[in-house]
């Protein structure tokens, strides 16, 4: 007996770019906004501090605005913020695509480091960092700060 079913299988397209452009560094900010602000109560403030410093991206999944991720360059290295994936498109790994695009940028910095929160270590573990003993709170989430390991 032959199913005669056809079944057809669309593959996501996910692209993250360093953008300059204000309108879209404007969206990048909106998913970061969704993320930080509305889901996780961080303060407006807190959450665009810095952002005239840093070298904003933004991931779109089709065509569509799904993530965004900043750097700064710090005293002591390369510093990788604010990455935030949108709800509907986590488990997709568009973070791991940001956070591989901004590595790849910054693969010749002596050091590069990031502040995750607690509950992501496992992810950032996974793509080459380590932990160290730096336990803080930041807008109420507990963080620890990583190394990026060449």
């Amino acid at each position: 007996m032959s199913n005669n079913k056809t079944q057809t299988y669309t593959e996501n397209t996910i692209v993250v770019e360093k953008v300059e452009d204000q309108k879209l560094i404007e969206t990048a900010f909106s998913i970061r906004k969704k993320v930080f602000v509305e889901e996780q109560n961080v303060s407006p403030k807190r959450e665009s501090m810095d952002d005239e410093d840093a070298v904003h991206y933004l991931a779109t999944v089709n065509g569509f605005p799904a993530g965004a991720a900043r750097y700064r360059k710090m005293e002591k290295g390369a510093k990788i913020e604010r990455i935030a994936v949108l709800n509907i498109f986590r488990g997709q790994r568009i973070g791991e695509a940001l956070l591989l695009k901004i590595l790849d940028d910054l693969k010749n910095e002596d050091k590069i480091y990031l502040y995750a929160q607690v509950i992501a270590t496992p992810f950032y573990i996974k793509n080459g960092f380590r932990q160290t003993n730096n336990y803080f709170l930041d807008a109420g989430i507990e963080h620890v700060e990583m190394d990026f390991i060449k």
